[in-house]
């Protein structure tokens, strides 16, 4: 009878050790390798995104694998939706049991994941990378609990810390040698990427303005446009009164080909502009603005220049063999997953998670735009001139690099010299 017991007890026990996460499963060691990508294929971005990631694993399997082991990729569709991308989520670690989920799409979606990610990693071990949201949100996460968030890593570009500290003033160093800028008008976008680029990081950094007086050029007109509007005219009008020799957009998400063409048939016409990123930095816009795209510099790494020996080869094998345009999110995705490979090498497999993000905060990867790689306190992606946007200018419908000056391409020329 007691031997019934001890028994019965013991199988409660094994059984609440489970479903309480606190006897949490090991990943798996053997077989194929497991990973999930989630995004909106209906999305151009995400869709570039995916085909990259399978690039990546048809790579990688080809050259043998991970460890001898092949990786399986699976692919989700969030249809754009919050609630849905949560339900793929969990589907893809509880039940398909993948070791990595891959967010490619805004940073809401990689919030929404991480948070329900956290719920699972104590029973379901894996790692979650965002490899297109920008911002801070994800990694404030880390920084603030690093326990409960440590499975988050994001890989997308610079984050707000690193776009004030290093990409403002190179850039600003970049337009006052090039263009001779004395008086700046600032353009930002209504969302919470540019929040700290107006107002500053306390104890950490001024905002953009700040950074620009600090430069010695002076910020003469400062403004904040809605997603959603559609007339810039006055907005460019008042900068064009304001004596501004300038015009810094910090804007991804605007409706560009509606700013650019206003912007060209405006009394601002031939100041410089400079777009922070986004469409105005993909071929299609040339033709979305009838060439009005003239002159515009962008931040852009659709430009076919060698930033490493992986840059050429990766933009024409998405192109030949999977049928889609490099757009931003894919060169990250890409890279990724092959960090994401020497990381799992250097732990020696998949059986420790712990190990695997260690792994992941050390490791260093050539990658299509310079190193791929993770700050190893707070899991964001190493900054330049490690991790590299160029600085491009449309001229006579192709995208020049201007800057950084090892991968330049042609000088800059002023927008009315172009439209001669």
């Amino acid at each position: 009878m007691m031997k019934k017991i001890h028994l019965f007890t013991g199988m409660v026990l094994v059984f609440l050790l489970i479903t309480t996460g606190v006897w949490a499963a090991a990943p798996d060691t053997t077989g194929p390798i497991k990973i999930g990508f989630m995004g909106n294929m209906s999305a151009p971005f995400s869709l570039s995104a995916k085909a990259a990631a399978a690039m990546a694993v048809d790579e990688i399997n080809q050259a043998g694998g991970i460890n001898g082991r092949q990786i399986k990729l699976i692919v989700e569709d969030t249809k754009g939706e919050i609630p849905k991308a949560v339900e793929i989520y969990k589907k893809l670690v509880m039940n398909d049991k993948v070791l990595a989920v891959f967010i490619g799409e805004k940073v809401e979606m990689g919030v929404a994941g991480m948070e329900i990610g956290a719920e699972l990693f104590p029973e379901y071990p894996h790692i979650f990378f965002s490899t297109i949201g920008s911002g801070d949100d994800i990694w404030h996460r880390v920084r603030d609990n690093y326990k409960k968030y440590r499975f988050g890593f994001q890989t997308y570009y610079a984050i707000s810390t690193n776009y004030l500290k290093i990409l403002a003033p190179d850039n600003i160093d970049c337009f006052k040698n090039q263009i001779k800028i004395k008086k700046v008008a600032i353009l930002y976008e209504d969302m919470e990427w540019t929040k700290p680029l107006r107002q500053g990081i306390p104890n950490v950094s001024p905002s953009l303005a700040a950074i620009y007086k600090e430069k010695g050029v002076n910020v003469v007109y400062e403004t904040t446009t809605s997603l959603d509007q559609k007339m810039f005219n006055p907005i460019f009008e008042e900068i064009a009164k304001s004596g501004a020799d300038f015009i810094d957009c910090a804007v991804g998400y605007i409706d560009q080909p509606a700013f650019v063409k206003q912007w060209a048939q405006s009394s601002a016409r031939n100041i410089p502009v400079f777009i922070w990123g986004g469409l105005a930095g993909m071929p299609p816009i040339w033709k979305m603005t009838e060439g009005k795209v003239n002159g515009v510099m962008v931040g852009s790494s659709l430009v076919r220049v060698a930033i490493t020996p992986k840059t050429i080869p990766f933009m024409d094998n998405l192109v030949k063999n999977y049928k889609v345009g490099p757009i931003f999110g894919s060169h990250t995705t890409y890279d990724t997953i092959y960090g994401f490979k020497k990381a799992i090498e250097k732990a020696g497999g998949t059986g420790s998670i712990d190990n695997l993000i260690k792994q992941l905060e050390q490791v260093e990867e050539v990658a299509v735009l310079g190193t791929i790689g993770w700050n190893a306190k707070y899991h964001y992606n190493l900054p330049p001139p490690k991790y590299v946007t160029p600085i491009v200018q449309w001229q006579d419908g192709e995208m020049k690099v201007i800057y950084p000056l090892k991968y330049k391409m042609t000088d800059y020329k002023a927008p009315k010299d172009l439209r001669k």
